[in-house]
């Protein structure tokens, strides 16, 4: 399987989410999605596969206000290495009786969408070889064959998220896509690749499907999330090395204000959620 999540290539390598219950939240994680806690710092808990590879941060705040239409996070995706690794997981869900929102075949991937406690949306999912993906303007969204996936899954079973799993991509609310396509593609550097008529777009880096899709399904013109209500608190975006002097002078060019503190280097997109830039993985 191609792998679009190098160091070769610009993409997301994880996200951090408010919450309003951590125990739940943690359970959630740990049992549902086979997470593991790998660390904690106040009330900011990191989690993970069991390699200890931070996929999900949850920032912990009783007093959040609830989810409401705004813009932010549609869903985090979580790509596992193979589809037999995805079919595994979705047994696991029914063996736990997990609740999730829906399954389609994109031809380019199979994908399951389940919601948090808190209705963060998640997906996971695995990519099809490229050898099998139409053009991108040939994307469909089929029906999932769930039963052929639980004819092909491993058998063992489901105690972990595979140590192979990254963050596969991310999908926003937005409130203009126009202005969305500015800062990603003008702004960040990435390429369009797919659109779902006027209201959904697809960008990515050196060939990819998607590292990054935004949408107005939440509507026009929508407000921000508040700081203090559940939801995205802010991702952290990987830019290659060889790129990381051009990335700087574009946003300097676009008067985006790229802010530095102890080595940390961090903007905000227009949703005001932070992205840290991470320069090494």
């Amino acid at each position: 399987m191609e792998n679009y999540h190098t160091s070769a290539h610009m993409h997301l390598t994880d996200v951090t989410l408010m919450v309003t219950n951590i125990k739940k939240s943690l359970s959630f994680y740990q049992s549902n999605l086979g997470l593991k806690l790998i660390g904690q710092n106040d009330n900011h808990y990191h989690l993970g596969t069991h390699a200890n590879h931070v996929l999900l941060t949850l920032i912990s705040n009783p007093l959040a206000s609830p989810k409401v239409r705004a813009t932010g996070l549609y869903h985090f995706a979580l790509l596992l290495p193979t589809r037999a690794h995805l079919s595994q997981f979705i047994q696991h869900m029914i063996d736990t009786k997990t609740p999730v929102t829906g399954g389609a075949d994109y031809l380019i991937s199979e994908a399951l969408y389940l919601d948090d406690p808190d209705g963060h949306g998640i997906e996971i999912y695995a990519d099809k070889p490229k050898s099998e993906w139409p053009d991108f303007e040939h994307i469909e969204n089929k029906p999932m064959d769930y039963q052929d996936l639980i004819n092909n899954r491993i058998t063992e079973d489901f105690t972990k998220i595979p140590d192979q799993t990254i963050m596969g991509h991310i999908h926003l609310h937005v409130f203009n896509i126009k202005v969305a396509k500015d800062f990603f593609i003008e702004a960040l550097g990435f390429e369009s690749t797919m659109a779902y008529g006027p209201h959904a777009a697809f960008v990515s880096h050196l060939g990819y499907h998607h590292h990054i899709g935004f949408n107005v399904w939440n509507g026009q013109n929508i407000p921000k999330t508040l700081e203090n209500s559940v939801g995205l608190k802010s991702y952290t975006l990987f830019v290659p090395s060889n790129l990381i002097d051009s990335f700087k002078s574009k946003l300097k060019a676009l008067n985006i204000t790229l802010n530095e503190t102890e080595g940390s280097l961090y903007l905000y997109d227009i949703n005001a959620v932070k992205v840290v830039i991470k320069k090494s993985l």
